[in-house]
């Protein structure tokens, strides 16, 4: 029998799901709004929106940061978004499963290790399917930080 996989919501297993989601509200939005963007910038249905196995996710929280320096370290920061992309539709050479979870685990290490925000800023503009700025990225990362100080 196999084991129904667990379904993943974006915006409460991730805590940057989480304030990505609060950022957005502020903005006078919903999280349905957010939510169908989301799948339809993905062009995913929602129970394809599941946690990775944490054999497979062990794998690529290796591979994917290794991957992502180098891109980095080469200068071809667009090349990070656009595996973040693929990452989040399974069309990854490693992971050919959507992997929404690995996607916004990403992207929090990014917001808190690196000085991309103009790589979040695509990131996040092309996965929920509409224009975000800098400003967004900035307000998500002070209610990430603002968690963590209580």
């Amino acid at each position: 029998m196999d084991k129904k996989p667990y379904p993943f919501l974006p915006f409460e297993d991730s805590l940057v799901g989480e304030k990505i989601l609060l950022v957005w509200q502020e903005s006078h939005h919903s999280e349905k709004n957010l939510k169908d963007h989301l799948l339809k910038a993905l062009d995913l249905s929602e129970d394809q929106i599941i946690f990775t196995p944490n054999a497979m996710k062990q794998k690529l929280m290796v591979s994917y940061p290794t991957e992502i320096r180098s891109l980095i370290e080469k200068g071809e920061f667009g090349s990070i978004t656009n595996l973040l992309l693929e990452i989040a539709k399974g069309k990854s050479e490693l992971n050919p499963t959507p992997a929404l979870d690995i996607t916004f685990e990403l992207m929090e290490w990014i917001l808190t290790g690196f000085d991309l925000d103009d790589v979040l800023v695509e990131t996040l503009s092309a996965l929920f399917g509409t224009n975000l700025t800098n400003d967004f990225v900035d307000q998500v990362r002070a209610e990430y930080i603002k968690e963590f100080r209580g």
